[in-house]
């Protein structure tokens, strides 16, 4: 397994890409879908930090974005999670998520082995692993909402 501080430094890229996702994005646009079915790229980022502090922080990190209204899809595409953050507020406040959860890795480090507290049968080493995935995938999806709105994207 590779060291957690590899992994550590490839969610802070990921988390960087969002910021990409995020840069000039109309805040008119930030909580509407582009189709009923599809996720808003505030609620995406809502889901990111939510899963970010609830995996690594073990839940109860106050935050706006950290709420059960972003845990699954499936569970709540019927009713849309909307906030009162424009795009640069929405992203600031999933770093703020992720750098609280990457103090809290720092001051209390684990072996990349040893099984994490927070994720029934998963090691610390995998659970960070899959939060760089998953930030990835949930970024494409920000950037995916933003062409079907319409919207030009960075090109980085």
């Amino acid at each position: 397994m590779a060291s957690m501080d590899l992994l550590i430094a490839a969610l802070d890229s990921a988390v960087w890409e969002l910021s990409e996702a995020f840069k000039d994005f109309p805040d008119s646009d930030v909580w509407k879908r582009p189709d009923p079915r599809l996720l808003s790229a505030g609620e995406l980022a809502a889901h990111i930090a939510y899963w970010e502090a609830e995996s690594l922080l073990g839940g109860g990190f106050e935050s706006p974005l950290v709420n059960k209204a972003a845990d699954y899809y499936t569970s709540h595409v019927g009713q849309p999670f909307e906030l009162n953050l424009g795009a640069e507020a929405v992203y600031a406040e999933v770093k703020r998520v992720h750098e609280a959860c990457k103090a809290a890795l720092v001051a209390s480090p684990h072996d990349s082995e040893q099984p994490c507290s927070n994720r029934d049968g998963w090691t610390w080493g995998y659970t960070l692993q899959y939060q760089v995935f998953h930030v990835a995938y949930h970024t494409g999806q920000v950037y995916s909402v933003r062409h079907l709105l319409g919207h030009e994207t960075p090109d980085n």
